[in-house]
């Protein structure tokens, strides 16, 4: 007979794979193209905001990625998760993770990287964990020449007005006609990221 104690213990250690496994794949499902795969993993009302997109449905993401990978190429993502919360039916799940694309901008090759936490609600429906919102909690980045000795073609006083948590990237969406509201959630603003955080956990607890 198993141990209750171990029952319930069996069932935390389940669910937090089956989000772990859910954040991985959605993003997984995103590099490679695979967009059966990537929406599935979101639920119909998802809320979803990125340096590019700020919108609600998980249909209306996926064609917008289809669209903006078609335009931009392929960035990747290396994700981690790391923290998950769960209280019944819904959850919270938190993952380090990397963004990295290499592009050429006004004739030079750069590779870019940024670092970052994915940071979702999930809902169960029917036994399976769904993609209630995806936000990107900046850290920092940051821009090189894929050859040594070439000059980025960037200005300096430019970069310094922008946010230290996503500069880079807000500026290499800027050369693809995009323009990034630098009121994103980052590290360098700490009260707003608190706030953040404990709506999440009114939203998880049923208390707000």
């Amino acid at each position: 007979m198993v141990n209750p104690d171990h029952s319930e213990r069996l069932a935390a250690l389940l669910d937090r794979e089956e989000l772990f496994d859910l954040a991985r794949r959605e993003r997984f499902a995103r590099d490679q193209r695979l967009f059966d795969v990537m929406r599935d993993c979101f639920h119909d009302d998802a809320y979803v905001r990125t340096t590019w997109y700020d919108g609600h449905g998980g249909e209306a993401y996926v064609e917008a990625t289809k669209t903006w990978m078609g335009r931009t190429g392929n960035s990747k993502h290396w994700v981690f998760p790391a923290y998950a919360r769960v209280e019944g039916d819904r959850a919270t799940v938190e993952s380090p993770a990397k963004i990295f694309n290499r592009t050429t901008v006004e004739g030079v090759e750069v590779d870019f990287h940024a670092y970052c936490r994915f940071f979702s609600r999930a809902v169960r429906e029917e036994g399976r964990w769904k993609l209630m919102s995806f936000e990107v909690l900046m850290e920092r980045d940051e821009l090189r020449p894929v050859h040594a000795g070439e000059v980025l073609p960037v200005d300096a006083a430019q970069l310094a007005e922008l946010r230290p948590s996503y500069r880079f990237i807000t500026w290499i969406q800027s050369t693809r006609g995009v323009t990034v509201s630098q009121d994103l959630l980052g590290d360098d603003r700490p009260a707003e990221l608190d706030a953040f955080h404990k709506g999440e956990t009114a939203w998880l607890t049923g208390t707000g």
